[in-house]
């Protein structure tokens, strides 16, 4: 279930270069045509059953559209079409995204409710060593691995468990000195549960973990100590296998961590091949492994391949996709096998599968065709890893969801979290670009051969093991499950 758009520009029109003359109702009767006759979910998403609410939609919209020459109303108009097939493999990409922006009183409110702390970076330096002996590990004076936030961390005055890190200098006319830039709530020795404010003072919540002198908050930022200087620096083992975004980390003697990067990521299949042949020791001498998928969007499937041999208590089965063969995917798929032949990797792996599926879509135009199965066979069932745990949720999409499903063939799987994202029934994603505004629009050539029986969009994959928003530190949790 690759879901690769490759950026190559196959269908350009002139309109492009000259927006003043485009309106929007070309972008839709575009984007119409092409997912109509092309899109491999079209008979599933328009029933008899909706057939009269779907006409009226899509009268009312090319109408509305004649009159639309904005392109961020036209977005937002056609965006609320696409909504109606509720499938995030569908969309418009736009050369840049477009956000519907609040309104100045709601930011401003939140502004109004932001903590401060009467500090700025002179003050809090002396405060620092006015009281050295007292401080905590994570108190003082941290900077982000960009450069781009100074920032100060002292424990709160209420909680003697809570921290809160405020910014030392000026940022804007919002952000002053002394504003809390996070909240840090310990839940576990150099472990805290974290609420993040961005720059709108919109939250986010995440682990921190304190590892030395740095300080990761996880998918968000690094932070250095400055201040207090440390007396434990982080090392290179630290920094390839505790602090690093992706990597694999021994977390104990009988339990390992993968953490995976998106399957979008440049060259991915070689850069995690890498990591896990680096880390071959580590896999093979623990019982445990733990396989962090959160927040994975998926992408190339051939990312997380690697990982097999550790997961395979039997040969599993990657199902080809029911691809819609019709002329225009016809063309997609040549123009890829065309586009690959610069890259070798790609070139390698993915030839004989793009031509066996031309010449089987060719053979059979107006019909459903499957692509070929692959099978990858079963790992060392003597060895390490005994127990494989994924960890999963809600942001868990597409072909990370694939790699799930494919795992759970595995004996040695179990899945814990929340239900997955739900975005993996309709497949093999590619785009067209539009005649407006440099935008593409994108849409699954293929579906599942698990439909219609067995579908997860915009449902998900539910977890053997539930962990709620509660659990501040799902590894630990699992960490502590899996060894019971």
């Amino acid at each position: 279930m690759k879901n690769i758009v490759f950026a190559f520009l196959f269908l350009l029109s002139s309109s492009v270069f000259s927006q003043q003359a485009c309106v929007c109702s070309q972008n839709f009767d575009f984007a119409y045509q092409k997912i109509k006759d092309n899109y491999a979910g079209w008979a599933d998403k328009v029933r008899p059953d909706n057939q009269a609410a779907f006409n009226k939609l899509t009268a009312d919209t090319k109408e509305a559209a004649k009159g639309i020459s904005n392109e961020w109303d036209c977005f937002f108009l056609l965006k609320k079409w696409f909504d109606f097939f509720q499938d995030g493999h569908l969309f418009i990409t736009p050369i840049s995204p477009y956000s519907i922006k609040e309104s100045p009183q709601v930011i401003a409110q939140r502004v109004a409710k932001a903590a401060a702390v009467p500090f700025n970076e002179i003050s809090f330096a002396s405060y620092l060593k006015t009281n050295s002996a007292a401080l905590g590990s994570i108190e003082g004076i941290w900077e982000s691995d960009d450069q781009a936030y100074r920032v100060g961390i002292i424990k709160d005055k209420k909680n003697a468990n809570k921290y809160l890190g405020f910014l030392l200098t000026d940022k804007d006319a919002d952000w002053k000195a002394g504003k809390v830039k996070f909240e840090l709530l310990q839940v576990a020795p150099l472990r805290y549960s974290t609420t993040y404010y961005y720059a709108d003072f919109s939250a986010e919540t995440t682990l921190t973990r304190e590892v030395k002198n740095v300080l990761v908050l996880e998918n968000i930022y690094k932070f250095s100590k400055v201040l207090p200087i440390p007396t434990e620096v982080a090392t290179e083992e630290d920094v390839v296998q505790r602090i690093a975004d992706y990597r694999v980390e021994k977390l104990d003697n009988e339990t390992a961590l993968v953490v995976l990067p998106p399957f979008t990521l440049v060259n991915g299949p070689e850069y995690v091949k890498d990591m896990i042949q680096k880390s071959r020791q580590i896999l093979e001498t623990s019982p445990n492994l733990i396989i962090d998928l959160r927040n994975n969007p998926g992408g190339d499937d051939a990312v997380y391949e690697p990982l097999f041999p550790y997961i395979n208590t039997s040969p599993v089965v990657r199902k080809g996709g029911v691809f819609r063969a019709t002329y225009e995917n016809i063309v997609s798929v040549r123009h890829e096998l065309e586009a690959i032949q610069g890259y070798p990797g790609y070139k390698e792996r993915l030839t004989p599968k793009l031509q066996m599926i031309l010449s089987t879509m060719g053979a059979n135009q107006g019909k459903f065709v499957s692509g070929p199965d692959k099978e990858f066979p079963a790992g060392n069932l003597a060895g390490n890893p005994k127990k494989v745990a994924f960890i999963v949720n809600k942001n868990t999409a597409s072909t990370a969801e694939q790699f799930v499903l494919e795992a759970k063939q595995s004996k040695k799987t179990i899945v814990f979290g929340e239900n997955t994202k739900g975005l993996a029934d309709y497949i093999e994603v590619r785009d067209w670009g539009m005649p407006c505004y440099g935008w593409r629009v994108a849409y699954a050539l293929a579906k599942s051969p698990r439909l219609p029986q067995n579908p997860i969009d915009n449902v998900g994959i539910g977890p053997d093991v539930k962990i709620t928003e509660k659990e501040a530190d799902w590894v630990e949790f699992v960490r502590n499950y899996i060894k019971k």
